[in-house]
């Protein structure tokens, strides 16, 4: 009978017990191994990406729409209003149009007729004249301005200043009804020319000027020399037809109010007082400009206070400021230009 095998040293009595496993074959599928660790295999699911950043951006985005929403509606309102400045949006406006200073050019105030005619917010106009009169065509351009907006059923009245003489009142003749205080100065119907003679002082300073024409009447009114009798009627016969232009006038703006002959009796330059004026129907009422203004809106239908328009006042820029002339070259440019003959309706 043998004896148990003694366990090797180094060997505990399990591993001396456990027979040994033979090697696989070299042809052998290897046995399917689970993986360590299933868990850990798993995919981890992605972290929720914060939205404060989204947040921040929609916020930045709707307080940008409202901005851009209050500019774009004022600036609609100040469309509306135009460069008249007045933001008010009642329906029934009143709009002024002043004239103001010698006539010298007419855009500004057609430009104003122009728009206040095409506006249907504006009922009526009142034209108010400060002015001694000037040039001829400005003042009959306005003239015919003011009668093709009448024409065309809009009321337009005038509000006589200070002065409204010559040019001044030439437009005023194209309003009805006509409106002055009692102290205003007008009238002065007539036609005006001037200039320097400068013969004497071009010889004291022994300058004598050349001068070759292609007719006897090109240099007719030369400042250089005296003026000749044959001259001075055809100057003469200028003025007579300019002044009929402006008798003629007034009396189809006067209507039935004033006959050819009733403007041509006073129609010799002379200048009137609002009270005097009135007596001769030159003008319908004695008021202020509020007066002309009711009148103005009561002739539109309008009831209730009306809503007066002023136009801004156009402020000087840099450039303005930069190109704009003394007092001493104001007055030396005036002279200057008192060489050429200018036929004007001024007082």
């Amino acid at each position: 009978m043998s004896e148990p095998e003694t366990p090797q040293s180094g060997e505990s009595p399990e591993q001396a017990q456990t027979p040994a496993t033979p090697p696989p074959p070299a042809y052998a599928i290897p046995a399917y191994q689970p993986a360590e660790n299933t868990a850990t295999a798993t995919a981890v699911a992605p972290q929720k990406k914060s939205r404060i950043p989204a947040f921040i951006l929609g916020a930045f985005s709707g307080c940008l729409l409202v901005v851009v929403a209050v500019i774009a509606f004022v600036f609609m309102i100040v469309s509306l209003a135009g460069d008249d400045g007045d933001l008010n949006l009642s329906p029934n406006k009143i709009a002024i149009v002043p004239v103001e200073g010698e006539i010298v050019d007419a855009r500004e105030t057609l430009d104003l007729l122009h728009r206040y005619a095409k506006n249907d917010t504006v009922k009526a106009i009142v034209v108010r004249i400060n002015s001694p009169g000037g040039a001829i065509a400005p003042s009959q351009e306005i003239y015919s301005a003011i009668r093709r907006v009448r024409k065309n059923g809009k009321p337009v009245v005038a509000s006589l200043d200070s002065v409204a003489a010559s040019g001044g009142f030439y437009i005023a003749s194209a309003c009805d009804p006509i409106i002055a205080n009692p102290g205003s100065i007008t009238g002065s119907i007539g036609v005006i020319l001037q200039w320097f003679d400068v013969k004497d002082l071009l010889q004291w300073a022994k300058v004598k000027p050349e001068t070759i024409t292609s007719g006897a009447l090109k240099d007719a009114g030369s400042p250089y020399r005296q003026m000749t009798e044959s001259e001075r009627a055809y100057f003469q016969g200028v003025v007579t037809q300019l002044h009929s232009q402006f008798v003629r006038d007034v009396a189809a703006g006067r209507g039935e109010k004033m006959k050819l002959e009733d403007v041509q009796r006073i129609a010799d330059g002379r200048i009137f007082t609002g009270e005097q004026a009135l007596s001769l129907k030159l003008i319908d009422e004695l008021g202020t400009i509020d007066d002309a203004v009711d009148k103005a809106a009561k002739m539109a239908g309008i009831t209730g206070e009306a809503t007066k328009v002023w136009p801004r006042r156009r402020e000087p820029g840099l450039f303005d400021l930069l190109t704009q002339s003394s007092d001493a070259e104001s007055i030396i440019e005036r002279v200057a230009t008192r060489r050429i003959p200018r036929f004007l309706y001024r007082w």
